[in-house]
């Protein structure tokens, strides 16, 4: 039986006496489920089988009327009706006569003059789903949804059962989320809300590294006969997600109950720069350093980071100094475990350079957990340098062979302000020489001790070469064989 049904009672009056009966009258009493009277439309004569008139029944006669309703929301909630009518009439001698209607139902345990009631099934269902507004740059970064941003809820609350509900009330235990509004005092079948309840919810880190924010709200409410002090008897749901196709109903009342999921904007992104001090006039023997800094300029922390920084063939390894993480010069691997979002380290490893070998060094993200990175363009980086040979020969002859007759160092015309140098092994400067030319045959140059254009000795000397290109000056020992 739904609102709006007509309900019809049919009354049937027999005369069971030996007299006919006259003034026949009906009274009704009509009333819901809670005892509360209603109104009834009729009840109206319909006829006689013997035919008699309206108010008179013959000997054995059935008069028959009819009684109807609507039946209304009221009806509902009480959880059914009851009718019953009594009739009486006056015998040709003038003595009244009377009888209380029967349901002529005695499988109720009542045989005779018990109410017809009509028992109305209540189904009380709440419906409560919830969504988000669109996402916005609450924050001001320039990126709508991301860390601190504003994520509004809207709870949309309907009444999908058929009898009234009160006290509608919605919880979101959601961590951080506010939730205002509310109670909403009554909501009748079919009727929805969606004003009454709000909530706004700041986006946290979290958020960010898992991508989503999800959870479920619930709606309570009572029936007509719920008891307020009794969360038993409450008519509850859990809120759907309307764009979620999945339709699971968790609580089994026909609802779906999926969660509403909002996607935020993560962004993942490591960035790798590296650089080499210095990076001009580098000599081979030469001690550089390698600046490898790792960032994260994205949204979403990430974990496990490993930065791959093989030192290629043209360097020795010295030392690495690191402000976070291990780096390891066997593996050429740069460990780190966390890397929050704006976060930057920084790997700093110096080597010696070689004569020969590969000189361009290059560090990449290896591997890393958090995410799919954005833009793996920004994932590598190379730094190298060009060094001169300056190959310093520690040995010479001047004996006017032809061969090996003066001091040689290789490359020197790179240094064209260079300044040589030469000690005895007494500490006595023997040769000086600014722009040398690799043209020294042994021969002093003018100093105490040693005359002028005097042919040193055979034996070992200290030299001193200043490039003048702000490196440490090369010193060392050579010999000179006549």
């Amino acid at each position: 039986m739904s609102l709006g049904d007509e309900l019809t009672y049919t009354i049937t009056v027999e005369n069971t006496g030996n007299v006919t009966l006259s003034n026949v009258m009906l009274t009704d009493t009509f009333l819901d489920a809670n005892g509360n009277p209603l109104t009834l439309t009729g009840p109206a004569f319909v006829s006689a089988d013997l035919g008699s008139a309206e108010g008179i029944i013959q000997v054995g006669e059935t008069a028959t009327y009819t009684a109807t309703h609507i039946v209304t929301q009221s009806d509902i909630d009480s959880g059914g009706l009851s009718n019953s009518v009594i009739a009486d009439a006056n015998s040709p001698m003038g003595t009244d006569v009377s009888d209380t209607s029967d349901d002529d139902d005695d499988t109720d345990g009542n045989t005779e003059d018990d109410p017809t009631e009509t028992v109305i099934v209540q189904n009380p269902s709440i419906s409560l789903i919830k969504t988000t507004l669109p996402l916005d740059d609450t924050n001001g970064d320039g990126i709508e949804g991301s860390i601190d941003d504003i994520i509004t809820y809207v709870f949309e609350v309907e009444n999908t059962g058929n009898v009234t509900l009160t006290n509608i009330d919605v919880q979101d235990v959601l961590p951080g989320l506010n939730l205002v509004g509310g109670p909403i005092p009554v909501l009748i079948p079919g009727q929805v809300d969606n004003t009454t309840f709000t909530a706004t919810y700041q986006i946290t880190q979290s958020d960010l590294d898992t991508g989503f924010v999800t959870n479920s709200a619930t709606v309570t409410s009572e029936g007509p006969d719920g008891d307020l002090l009794d969360p038993s008897d409450d008519v509850v749901d859990i809120s759907d997600d309307p764009n979620d196709m999945n339709n699971n109903d968790n609580n089994g009342n026909g609802n779906p109950d999926d969660p509403t999921v909002t996607e935020v904007n993560s962004i993942y992104d490591l960035e790798v720069g590296k650089v080499v001090d210095p990076v001009d006039q580098v000599v081979v023997g030469d001690e550089i350093t390698f600046t490898i800094e790792i960032a994260n300029i994205g949204n979403v922390t990430a974990t496990d980071i490993i930065i791959s920084e093989q030192i290629p063939s043209g360097y020795v390894f010295i030392s690495a100094l690191t402000t976070a993480g291990i780096y390891s010069d066997v593996s050429g691997e740069w460990s780190i475990t966390q890397l929050d979002p704006d976060q930057v380290e920084i790997l700093q490893i110096t080597v010696e350079v070689l004569g020969i070998g590969d000189y361009v060094n290059t560090a990449f993200v290896q591997s890393s957990v958090g995410g799919i990175d954005v833009n793996i363009n920004n994932d590598e980086s190379s730094a190298s340098v060009d060094p001169i040979c300056l190959t310093i020969y520690n040995e010479f002859s001047p004996n006017g062979d032809g061969v090996n007759e003066t001091f040689v160092i290789d490359c020197l015309e790179r240094f064209p302000n260079n300044k040589l140098e030469v000690y005895n092994r007494w500490g006595n400067l023997v040769y000086s020489k600014e722009g040398y030319l690799n043209d020294w045959d042994g021969t002093s140059n003018g100093r105490s001790i040693i005359n002028e254009s005097d042919k040193l000795p055979v034996g070992t000397y200290y030299y001193v070469l200043d490039l003048s290109n702000g490196s440490e000056p090369r010193v060392g020992w050579l010999y000179i064989n006549r």
